[in-house]
C-alpha cells in the first residue's frame, strides 16, 4: 500500500473513531458523572438529610445504582411506599412478579425492606427467599425483625402468620436497625478530616 493510500486510511480511521466512540470513551463521562452525584449525595446522608438527598438523586436519572439509592434514602426519609415503587421498576420483570436473577442481593434486600415498611412482611420474606442469602447480616436483621413482630401478635393472629403466611391489615413492623444499603462509601475516611477533627461521623 503506497503511503498516500496509508495516509487515507489512518484518517478516515481517526474520524471513525470521532463519528463512533468506543465504551471506554463514553464511560469516564457517565462515571464522573456518577461519582459527582454520589459524593453530594453521601454528604447529605452524613448529614442525614434525606429529603435532599432523595431531590438530587430524582434529577439524575435512571441508572440502576442511582434508583437503588433513591429507595435507600426515601426509606429513611419514612416513605416506603415510593421507596417500594422505586424497587419494583427495577428489581421485578417485565411480568411485575419474578425478581431479575442478574442483580445484587443487596437491591433485593433493599426492596424487602421496602416492603417491611409498607406493612408487608411476607412480601419481604418471599423476596429474602430468593435471594438465597439468608445469612447475610442484613437478611438476618430483616429476618430478625419479622420475627420480633410476629411474637407480639395475638395467639389467633400469630397462628394465622405462621401457618397462612397472613399478616394483618395496616401492620407496623418496627425495625431496631437503619433501612437500606448503599452501593457506594458513605463514610468519611480518616484521610479526609480535618486536622481539628472537628467532623460530624455519620452513615
Amino acid at each position: 500500500m503506497s503511503a498516500r493510500n496509508l495516509s487515507n486510511v489512518s484518517k478516515k480511521s481517526h474520524e471513525g473513531a470521532k463519528k463512533h466512540p468506543n465504551q471506554s470513551q463514553q464511560s469516564p463521562t457517565k462515571a464522573g458523572f456518577k461519582n459527582q452525584v454520589f459524593e453530594r449525595v453521601a454528604s447529605l446522608v452524613r448529614e442525614s438529610d434525606y429529603e435532599e438527598a432523595v431531590e438530587v438523586l430524582r434529577a439524575a436519572g435512571f441508572d440502576i445504582q442511582i434508583r437503588n439509592a433513591l429507595g435507600v434514602c426515601l426509606m429513611r426519609a419514612g416513605r416506603p411506599e415510593e421507596a417500594v415503587a422505586v424497587f419494583r421498576q427495577f428489581v421485578l420483570q417485565a411480568d411485575g412478579v419474578s425478581e431479575r436473577k442478574e442483580l445484587s442481593n443487596a437491591y433485593k434486600r433493599n426492596f424487602a425492606t421496602a416492603l417491611l415498611m409498607k406493612g408487608s412482611p411476607s412480601g419481604a420474606v418471599s423476596v429474602l427467599t430468593e435471594t438465597h442469602e439468608l445469612d447475610h447480616p442484613m437478611a438476618v436483621r430483616i429476618s430478625g425483625a419479622i420475627r420480633s413482630w410476629a411474637k407480639s401478635l395475638s395467639w389467633w393472629r400469630r397462628f394465622d402468620w405462621k401457618i397462612n403466611g397472613i399478616e394483618p391489615a395496616n401492620c407496623h413492623v418496627p425495625l431496631d436497625f437503619e433501612p437500606g444499603e448503599f452501593d457506594f462509601e458513605t463514610v468519611v475516611r480518616q484521610q479526609d478530616l480535618p486536622r481539628d477533627g472537628r467532623f460530624g461521623l455519620a452513615v
